[in-house]
């Protein structure tokens, strides 16, 4: 489902230039200078998760918060709630809930979108819808009542609340990972946020670890298995000491304290457990890249990812980071003496621009030495997983062409594809080829591209098969989907099938797969041999 909010007087967004953010499936990246907001914004769901939980739990909160205060819980660690509200006026908090329904013809209506009115000052909220019912506007001032999932009105079903709710639960399962994440301060028991830390996680990880529960067996098992494919290490064991206050790892054999391998892997693995355990729809994590190298964020970002339902949010000071891993980038900007703006982060750099941001010279120093050109954001998480069974996921870089904007033979792109060159002599390019059949030829924009790449020196792979999708075996998408689920042939178009998986999924699906099922292709052999 995808979820449109727009944010009035919380914290730094004022009214004058509210937030706006759409939750899609997949990544979405927040961008800025510090105390622009980029926090603040990641900070709100977990403020405001038990408004949601109430709306997603309780059928008379619909009820009663047309006609009066419904209160809500706050997190504990919010001492004033005062702190809540943006402090350039006294108004009251906004919050605009939309959503397009998964199914149409409903009778009544779904109910798709709604105001939250969230008092100033006060742990209560009421609402109004924002779309009228078959009868037309509601009259707030009369009773209502629930009947299954219907709102009731004089005897008539006025709004159908099913898809709402489902909205509301997906927006009370979060998991916030703020930028502190150090198993190494042992002597805490609180958790921070959301996550366990400290000695609280360490007997968290010792119940999944040796505790009786398969299920948490199989959880720590994955951890660990991730953990070690990530660093490279042939084998690791994570063991609770015999105190229960810190972590003694094996690593290839050899035992180490937990404080000898540093923050980068402790933070690896406490935000992968506790993302395990937990469930959540969504993952919001503030900073990313904190203590770990360039050739490890993109890995840490999909790895963390794969463990939410619906998608991740993350905030960020990298603008490569964000743009090589999201499909969604908006920017935080707070002019001096002017509110926080919000705004999507939609002009596509030139690609030797780009790779700037990326500081690609200390990308190559830290192990990097070729750039991956793929299609666009999806295809740079599916292709890192597809790099991954080669063991090149940290040493090629894919990175997103911004769809097919320059996937032709303009002049243009042939003058950026020979800039790139210039930073990198070792540049490379796969793209869809959109046949509709075997030997049919690529579609023409598809061929000018690659016409382009050889005139810029590059080697550049028009798939055989329609795109990178018709690559994904049917063991792994129904491992990912489900049984009803299957794959595509070589040349069928995947909104065709039905039902149909979202493309911001073919990287989970590409992650079950093997090397065996992939390395006979094509596009095996070209990732093989970069």
């Amino acid at each position: 489902m995808d979820i449109d909010l727009t944010i009035k007087n919380y914290r730094c967004f004022s009214d004058e230039k509210p937030a706006r953010i759409s939750l899609r499936r997949g990544l979405t990246a927040f961008v800025g200078p510090n105390n622009s907001g980029k926090s603040s914004l990641l900070k709100f769901f977990y403020e405001f998760r038990g408004l949601f939980l109430g709306l997603a739990q309780s059928p008379e909160q619909f009820v009663n918060g047309l006609h009066t205060r419904v209160p809500f819980n706050p997190p504990q660690n919010i001492s004033d709630i005062n702190e809540l509200s943006c402090n350039r006026n006294d108004r009251d908090i906004f919050i605009e809930l939309s959503f397009t329904p998964t199914k149409s013809g409903s009778r009544p209506p779904l109910l798709t979108q709604v105001e939250l009115q969230v008092f100033r000052g006060d742990n209560s909220f009421n609402y109004r819808p924002l779309i009228a019912s078959e009868y037309g506007q509601i009259d707030r001032t009369k009773p209502f009542v629930i009947q299954g999932p219907y709102l009731v009105q004089d005897q008539q079903r006025v709004f159908d609340l099913t898809e709402i709710r489902e909205a509301c639960r997906q927006l009370s399962k979060t998991l916030y990972i703020g930028a502190f994440r150090n198993i190494l301060n042992l002597s805490t028991k609180n958790n921070y946020f959301d996550i366990h830390v400290g000695e609280a996680f360490v007997k968290q990880w010792k119940s999944y670890k040796t505790g009786g529960s398969r299920f948490r067996n199989d959880v720590a098992y994955k951890i660990e298995t991730d953990v070690k494919r990530i660093f490279g290490y042939t084998d690791l064991q994570i063991n609770p000491s015999d105190n229960d206050q810190t972590l003694h790892l094996f690593v290839d054999g050899k035992p180490y304290a937990l404080p000898e391998l540093g923050s980068g892997i402790a933070q690896f693995i406490l935000t992968l457990a506790n993302a395990a355990t937990e469930n959540p729809s969504f993952i919001l994590i503030d900073e990313p890249e904190l203590n770990l190298h360039p050739s490890l964020q993109l890995d840490f970002i999909t790895s963390l990812a794969a463990y939410a339902s619906e998608g991740l949010l993350f905030a960020t000071h990298s603008v490569g980071l964000a743009r090589s891993a999201a499909e969604m980038v908006y920017s935080l900007q707070k002019p001096h003496g002017q509110p926080t703006e919000v705004s999507d982060f939609n002009s596509t750099p030139r690609l030797s621009e780009f790779l700037g941001e990326l500081s690609f010279l200390g990308y190559r120093e830290l192990g990097f030495d070729r750039v991956l050109l793929v299609e666009g954001p999806t295809d740079v998480r599916t292709v890192q997983q597809f790099l991954r069974k080669f063991g090149k996921d940290h040493s090629v870089l894919p990175l997103s062409l911004g769809g097919n904007s320059l996937i032709n033979g303009n002049s243009g792109t042939i003058e950026q594809l020979e800039e790139m060159k210039r930073i990198s002599g070792n540049i490379f390019a796969v793209i869809d080829s959109e046949r509709t059949a075997k030997g049919d030829p690529p579609q023409m924009d598809r061929e000018r591209f690659r016409n382009a790449c050889q005139k810029a020196g590059i080697k550049c792979l028009v798939l055989e098969r329609r795109a990178i999708e018709n690559y994904l075996t049917d063991i792994a998408v129904k491992k990912v989907k489900g049984e009803k689920y299957r794959a595509l042939e070589e040349f069928e178009l995947l909104k065709t099938v039905s039902p149909a998986w979202a493309k911001s999924e073919n990287w989970l699906i590409a992650r079950e797969m093997t090397r065996e099922e992939i390395e006979p292709t094509d596009l095996g052999q070209f990732l093989k041999n970069l």
